[in-house]
């Protein structure tokens, strides 16, 4: 196995700062953004499932109220 110097570490230690890191650092922000934008979209949809949850519920206590009522007046 051949001996390694102290500059050819440098060199490499370099090459990955300034190569491997700097790419992985840009692919890291990138994913921030996405995380973001899925964010977005989740808590709009959620919005929108906890609206029809609310519409649901409103229609089922009526459709109770109006059965009781009804009843009542039988």
């Amino acid at each position: 196995m051949p001996r390694v110097t102290t500059q050819q570490l440098a060199q490499e230690i370099d090459t990955i700062k300034n190569n491997h890191l700097a790419h992985m650092a840009q692919d890291i922000d990138e994913l921030k953004e996405d995380i973001k934008e899925t964010r977005k979209e989740f808590n709009h949809k959620l919005d929108r499932l906890d609206s029809r949850i609310w519409w649901i519920l409103g229609l089922t206590v009526t459709t109770l109220v109006t059965i009781l009522v009804s009843s009542m007046a039988s």
